[in-house]
């Protein structure tokens, strides 16, 4: 009968399960980016086009005074 002290320890499991967010966060955050745009691409035509409209017209003139030069 050999000592417990001398045994060498039991196999653990070779492959550990890892939780969802145990992974790679930079990845899930890419993920995310990317799908948030894909999203708002499909959902952006459904929203309709804006536009701006000038209600308001103003006249500016302008006088350009050139002197003339001197010899």
């Amino acid at each position: 009968m050999s000592s417990s002290s001398t045994e060498p320890p039991a196999p653990e499991d070779p492959t550990p399960r890892r939780g969802f967010l145990s992974v790679d966060r930079g990845g899930l955050v890419r993920l995310g980016v990317a799908l948030a745009f894909a999203v708002a691409a499909l959902v952006s035509p459904l929203v309709g086009a804006t536009s701006a409209q000038f209600t308001d017209s103003t006249n500016v003139s302008i006088t350009f005074f050139v002197a003339p030069e001197q010899p």
